[in-house]
C-alpha cells in the first residue's frame, strides 16, 4: 500500500499541486459501497451509481443506489440534508469491446460541473478517485483490489496509468 501511495504522490506532482487525495475514511466508505455495487453490476450488466456525502452531524452518508444502463448511470439528487462530496458509480460488467478500466473524460467533466469529486470502480476491480476541481483521475488501488468480474480479461484496455487528466482521457478515448 505504501508503494502505491508513493507512486500516486509522484503522479500528483507531475499533474500539479491542485490534485488531492481523499481522506482515508472517505476512501474506505466509498470502497465498501462500491464493492456491493460491483456485484450488482456484474450480475445485471448495468452500471450502478449514487452519491457520498456528509450528514448534518458530520457522518458519512450515501444516497440510494440507482440502477443505470449498460453504459451510463445518473444518480438522483438527495432530498435530505446530505451535503454532497462525491459521485460514485461502477463501470458495469466486463465487455471486451468497451474500454472501462479507466474513468472517462465525461466522468471528470460531470463531477467538475456538479462541484463534487468522484469514485469509479471498474470490471477489473480498480478504484479511481476523481478530483473534480483539478479534473484529474487518480487510481487509488489496482486490479483486483475490489470485486472483479469473473469474465474480466486483463490487458484489453492497454497499459493503465496511475493518473489521468481530462485532456489525457480525451486523447485516450479518441485512440480506442
Amino acid at each position: 500500500m505504501l508503494a502505491a501511495l508513493t507512486l500516486i504522490a509522484l503522479s500528483l506532482l507531475l499533474h500539479g499541486p491542485t490534485a488531492t487525495l481523499p481522506p482515508q475514511s472517505e476512501h474506505a466508505a466509498a470502497l465498501q459501497w462500491l464493492a456491493r455495487a460491483q456485484r450488482l453490476s456484474f450480475a445485471t450488466d448495468r452500471e450502478y451509481c449514487g452519491y457520498l456525502g456528509r450528514t448534518a452531524e458530520g457522518e458519512i452518508g450515501f444516497t440510494q443506489m440507482q440502477r443505470g444502463g449498460h453504459d451510463g448511470c445518473t444518480p438522483l439528487l438527495p432530498d435530505t440534508g446530505l451535503k454532497l462530496i462525491a459521485s460514485m458509480h461502477t463501470h458495469g460488467a466486463y465487455d471486451p469491446d468497451v474500454p472501462a478500466e479507466f474513468p472517462t473524460a465525461l466522468d471528470i467533466a460531470s463531477d467538475a460541473r456538479e462541484g463534487v469529486n468522484g469514485y469509479i470502480s471498474t470490471p477489473g476491480g480498480r478504484l479511481w478517485y476523481v478530483d473534480g476541481t483539478a479534473q484529474v483521475a487518480i487510481q487509488l488501488c489496482g486490479l483486483g483490489c475490489m470485486p472483479q468480474d469473473p469474465a474480466f480479461h486483463a490487458g484489453d484496455d492497454g497499459p493503465i496509468r496511475m493518473t489521468y487528466s481530462r485532456a489525457q482521457l480525451l486523447r485516450l478515448e479518441a485512440s480506442h
